[in-house]
């Protein structure tokens, strides 16, 4: 159905979405902001040169423009043919997506009806129940995942809102949650930046919805769950991933770009700190066989609206347990796989960044020694025999590890 939504970051307007006839979406920015010297950043896919808004921005038909579609679950996803049903959409189209779930999109961007009204303040969150009406937030990506909100002891799944992110076992890819858990308390346990993570029984969730695929009958009943950096107790905290700053839709996350690309963007947009941090990301998902570093598992915030951060680590696994001699999802000094993966390629990677080789050397070296030395104590707690075999064949043969003994 044609319409127009107001386009807001957090309490401030910024523009407004139309789709018009034959499905075809155009954003527009307000004049307003566009005017001010002091306004929050939207997308940097949205700035051009001079760091000004783009005056025009191209249209799109049926899928809304990279920004917005990459803040959508994907099209093949399980979550977005749920919301299809809930709501009555077509899974296709992206405009009604952003109608019905525009006012809890991630980040601090919210695409409301344009009827002149500023936005009511965020009220508290009613929890989804048999009967109540359907869920109303949006979380990117394929795998099934719910935001959630604290509630005491427990996690509950409102119909809108959360701090939360809820990931659901899966038929496809056994003990997916236990790896990532193990994964990002790893990462956690070598000093990288992560949030408040957990692995919970799926029986300790209130309202999950009805309808769930079958679970794996030879896995644990888990579910992992990670605090949300893009709210806080008093805002929602603006974030992008890095498909939504290539101005690329979800399909091409894997294409088109290498994390030469990921490094020189956090280098100019971030403090020296943020470069290091992730190059030490880079080293640590090289280590434990990533091959699902895409462009859309790497991100920015914005915690003052306008200057850029890198984000807390998130969507970190191993997928050498599913992938027999998997290889990376973006290249890294022109090598994709592991086996291929050195020192030299590193200082490639370094050179074709523009970032410092000397700084890219020593938080190599410095990472693996972090890894090896929380490895004993992270295996002992790994309850999948398969995922610790699966690491440490992988770290053996991937020169740049060299092993984890």
């Amino acid at each position: 159905m044609p319409g127009t939504l107001g386009v807001w970051l957090g309490d401030r307007r910024v523009g407004s979405f139309t789709n018009i006839a034959g499905d075809y979406n155009i954003f527009a920015f307000d004049e307003a902001y566009r005017a001010d010297s002091e306004r929050p950043v939207l997308s940097q896919s949205l700035l051009v040169a001079n760091g000004d808004p783009m005056r025009v921005v191209p249209r799109s038909h049926t899928v809304a423009p990279p920004f917005f579609s990459n803040a959508l679950p994907e099209p093949d996803s399980l979550l977005r043919a749920m919301l299809a049903r809930q709501h009555g959409l077509k899974r296709a189209p992206d405009f009604g997506f952003l109608r019905v779930l525009g006012n809890d999109l991630p980040g601090a961007v919210r695409l409301l009806p344009d009827d002149g009204e500023e936005p009511a303040p965020e009220g508290p969150e009613a929890l989804a129940e048999s009967g109540t009406p359907p869920l109303k937030f949006s979380l990117a990506g394929v795998q099934l995942k719910f935001s959630a909100s604290m509630r005491g002891e427990r996690l509950a799944i409102p119909t809108e809102g959360g701090s939360w992110i809820v990931k659901l076992p899966t038929t496809t890819y056994a003990r997916l949650p236990e790896n990532e858990y193990a994964m990002m308390t790893l990462a956690k346990a070598i000093g990288l930046r992560v949030p408040e993570i957990g692995l919970v029984e799926l029986s300790s969730i209130d309202n999950l919805p009805e309808g769930l695929p079958s679970l794996r009958e030879d896995e644990p009943a888990l579910a992992y769950t990670i605090e949300r950096f893009d709210r806080s107790p008093r805002a929602r905290v603006h974030a992008e991933d890095f498909n939504q700053i290539a101005g690329q839709l979800p399909a091409d996350k894997y294409d088109n770009k290498t994390t030469e690309y990921v490094a020189s963007v956090v280098a100019q947009l971030c403090p020296s700190e943020d470069v290091e941090e992730f190059v030490a990301r880079l080293v640590f998902g090289i280590a434990i066989g990533n091959g699902d570093m895409h462009l859309k598992n790497w991100g920015i915030v914005y915690p003052d609206g306008r200057n850029a951060r890198l984000s807390p680590l998130y969507d970190f696994i191993s997928t050498e347990p599913y992938f027999e001699r998997d290889s990376l999802a973006l290249s890294v000094g022109g090598e994709k796989h592991y086996d291929r993966i050195s020192a030299n390629a590193l200082v490639d990677f370094a050179t074709r960044s523009e970032i410092s080789t000397r700084m890219t050397r020593r938080v190599a070296a410095e990472t693996i020694e972090r890894i090896r030395g929380a490895w004993a104590t992270a295996r002992d707690t790994i309850a999948d025999p398969g995922l610790i075999r699966a690491i440490e064949t992988h770290a053996a043969r991937t020169p740049l590890v060299g092993g984890l003994a």
